[in-house]
């Protein structure tokens, strides 16, 4: 989305894991983690909300959501499964 020729936004995100592939691009969180401080920044300025501050929180509790999930996927990798034991 370009609403003028000087402003644009280019991102770049994560293909295929990083302990195969290496980092190549950003993850979504911190694609979120720039528009809180961005939207923090309006906060301390003339475009201070409301509406903002509703913004922030539910981006900073779509952050959280999203750590949540990752602890859980590498809680699970680390749990060894059945079929790893032999008896």
């Amino acid at each position: 989305m370009n609403r003028n020729s000087n402003h644009y936004i280019n991102i770049k995100f994560q293909t295929g894991a990083i302990d195969h592939e290496g980092v190549n691009g950003c993850q979504v969180e911190d694609v979120i983690s720039v528009l809180v401080d961005k939207l923090k920044s309006h906060q301390n300025g003339e475009f201070a909300c409301p509406e903002n501050s509703i913004a922030i929180t539910n981006l900073q509790s779509a952050n959280y959501a999203l750590r949540i999930r990752k602890e859980r996927l590498e809680n699970k990798e680390r749990e060894p499964s059945h079929e790893s034991y032999e008896h």
